[in-house]
């Protein structure tokens, strides 16, 4: 058994108008990820930012190129999901 975290920088093409637009347009994304992937998934950083966000994420798979490939998964997803989010950067480790 293996452990996946990742910390996934997310940027908004634009400045959200507020960080309450901010944070709702996270909790749709954050919740359709959980659903999708069955992962622990959280904004962990940036919180003040309405320009970034900064998300942590963790999975626990059979082996771990079984995880490394369900992380990629999950940042393709992300960055499908909305028109101006984008993936600035991606940590990932397999545990």
């Amino acid at each position: 058994m293996r452990v996946g975290i990742a910390k996934i920088t997310l940027h908004f093409g634009g400045a959200l108008p507020s960080l309450k637009e901010k944070r709702r347009l996270l909790q749709g994304l954050i919740a359709q990820t959980k659903r999708t992937f069955n992962v622990s998934i959280a904004e962990v950083e940036q919180r003040d930012s309405r320009e970034r966000a900064v998300l942590g994420v963790a999975l626990v798979a059979g082996d771990g190129p079984l995880g490394q490939r369900a992380l990629d998964k999950l940042v393709a997803f992300l960055e499908r999901q909305h028109p101006d989010i984008s993936v600035e950067r991606v940590e990932s480790e397999i545990l």
